[in-house]
């Protein structure tokens, strides 16, 4: 009987990327993985050193650290992005350096010095932490049409009908600082008043939209998951017109309709992330 081989092993499952930072190290990790998702399936294990603001700190840091491994990092300081360089080196290492090619760019164009000061993108976001809070009090507070006396009040409200995506990309616009509202439009309901005080007022408004079939069957699988629960409402229970493709398209194009009537925005939602259509909404309010 012949021995048994053992399983090669592919040198890619061991590919390791160390991110050093003298803050968090998020910014650079994010930076990193949106480098590696460029090369699809491609899996490296990532490792974050962050608070490094001494050169011990960053000694201790590369202790151990031997080939294939890729070093990356982020220092503000120059005395640390150059002693990272020459230790990385001296490790017969690959490095990365990815912030001060940027800074010297950014630099030269402004004809600023840079400040190299460490922390300061967090420090700038600790200062508006509080009117993010705000806004996602506010959001929550105004979702699905609720309080729609302070539409005035809010930086954007978004109309759609059901299940097109008002709720989660409000949420996701108010950790950017909006405070934002939707409101339902529902067949057969007169536009509130409220909402055209609001876009009066200069308010922006802007219309969420999806494809007919993919809204039926967001519909349907949400019928499916209230229905057992008792959760469903008498009247829809009866004769299901909210899971109904021909209501559903006359629904969509009244909406389509009032948008177009006061000229706001309409975006449709299909196949997109909430990131992509909170872009979407963000170069309308540009």
């Amino acid at each position: 009987m012949s021995p048994r081989k053992s399983k090669e092993v592919d040198p890619k499952d061991h590919l390791r990327i160390l991110i050093l930072s003298d803050s968090t190290g998020d910014t650079a990790e994010t930076f990193v993985r949106a480098i590696l998702a460029q090369f699809g399936r491609a899996r490296a294990e990532l490792q974050r050193v962050p608070s490094i603001i001494e050169e011990e700190d960053l000694i201790a840091a590369l202790k151990g650290i031997e080939s294939p491994y890729l070093v990356t990092y982020t220092f503000a300081s120059e005395v640390l992005r150059k002693r990272a360089w020459s230790l990385v080196r001296e490790k017969n290492l690959t490095g990365l350096d990815l912030f001060y090619p940027a800074v010297e760019v950014f630099s030269k164009y402004l004809q600023v010095n840079p400040s190299q000061e460490a922390g300061l993108l967090h420090s700038a976001k600790a200062d508006h932490y509080f009117d993010r809070v705000e806004a996602i009090e506010f959001t929550v507070k105004h979702d699905d049409g609720m309080r729609i006396e302070d539409l005035p009040q809010a930086d954007l409200i978004l109309i759609g009908v059901s299940r097109s995506s008002k709720t989660p990309t409000s949420i996701y616009l108010a950790h950017k600082g909006l405070r934002v509202a939707n409101v339902p439009m529902v067949r057969g309901i007169e536009t509130p008043i409220q909402l055209l005080e609001a876009a009066k007022a200069g308010v922006p408004i802007v219309c969420l939209t999806i494809r007919e079939k993919d809204l039926e069957r967001i519909r349907k699988s949400r019928f499916q998951v209230l229905a057992p629960q008792h959760r469903v409402p008498p009247a829809l229970s009866k004769d299901q017109t909210y899971v109904d493709l021909e209501r559903i398209r006359e629904e969509l194009l009244e909406t389509r309709k009032l948008a177009r009537r006061f000229n706001w925005p309409v975006i449709d939602v299909t196949d997109k992330a909430i990131e992509e259509t909170a872009s979407e909404i963000l170069l309308h309010l540009k």
